[in-house]
C-alpha cells in the first residue's frame, strides 16, 4: 500500500504497526510513540476496544496512514471506511470485502498462507497479499520459497515476525511487514511505557532501512 492509496501526506514506512488490544481502548499516546520511531502505519484492529474511534481521530493526523484490521464482513468494511480507514487488512480472502473497498477505493491486504491461497487473493484484486500466520511456516525460509513463482504478488508477512526477520524480508522484496506485540504489546501499553514503543519502533524501522539497502535482485 502507497502513500498514494491512503493519505498523499505521508511518507510510508515498511513497518505496519497492529494495535491489538483486548482490555482497553488504545490511548492516542500510542501513535504519538510510534510516530517517535519512524513508524507511521497503524493498523487497529475491529475487535480492540474502541477501534473505529481511535481509526477516526488518528486519521485526521496528517503524517498517519490508519487502516483497519481482523476486516472479516462487508459490514465491518462499510463501517471502517466510514470511521476513515486509509487500507483495510483481512485475516482471510473475503470477496464481499473486496467488493466493498473496491467500490470505496480503499486498498486491502487479504489474508493467506498457502501458495494457492496468495495467488488467489492476488486474483481477486488484494492490493498486497498478507502472508499470516508467517512464522508458523518457517518465516523468511518459507515466503523465499513462495516468492520464487509468486514474484509479482506484494507480500506482507505477518504473524510472529521479530526483529531478526525483518531485514530478510525486507531484501527479498516484501512491501512490509506487520508487527503485533513485538511492538506494541498490551504490557508496555498498560505500563504507560510510550519510550519503550518509541525504540522498538525505531528499531524495527532501522532494520527494515537496512534490509532495504541489501535487498535482492
Amino acid at each position: 500500500m502507497s502513500a498514494e492509496q491512503g493519505n498523499p501526506g505521508a511518507t510510508v514506512s515498511g513497518v505496519v504497526a497492529i494495535i491489538r488490544l483486548r482490555e482497553s481502548e488504545p490511548d492516542d499516546a500510542i501513535a504519538t510513540a510510534l510516530l517517535g520511531g519512524g513508524v507511521n502505519v497503524m493498523e487497529v484492529t475491529l475487535p480492540t476496544p474502541g477501534a473505529l474511534g481511535v481509526i477516526r481521530r488518528w486519521g485526521a493526523h496528517p503524517g498517519i496512514l490508519v487502516g483497519a484490521g481482523t476486516v472479516r464482513t462487508a459490514s465491518d468494511a462499510d463501517a471502517a471506511i466510514a470511521a476513515g480507514a486509509r487500507f483495510l487488512v483481512t485475516p482471510t480472502t473475503m470477496p464481499d470485502v473486496l467488493g466493498v473497498a473496491r467500490a470505496a477505493g480503499v486498498p486491502v491486504a487479504c489474508g493467506a498462507l498457502t501458495p494457492t491461497e496468495i495467488d488467489l487473493a492476488w486474483g481477486h484484486g488484494a492490493a498486497a497479499v498478507k502472508v499470516f500466520p508467517v512464522s508458523a511456516l518457517g518465516g523468511a525460509g518459507y515466503l523465499r520459497a513462495v516468492r520464487e513463482p509468486l514474484d509479482d504478488v506484494p507480500l506482507l508477512p505477518t504473524g510472529g515476525v521479530g526483529l531478526e526477520d525483518v531485514a530478510s524480508y525486507a531484501r527479498m522484496g516484501c512491501v512490509g511487514v506487520g508487527i503485533g506485540g513485538a511492538l506494541v504489546s498490551a504490557d508496555l501499553v498498560a505500563a504507560r511505557r510510550w519510550g519503550a514503543i518509541t525504540e522498538r519502533a525505531g528499531a524495527f524501522g532501522a532494520a527494515w532501512n537496512e534490509g532495504l539497502a541489501g535487498r535482492d535482485a
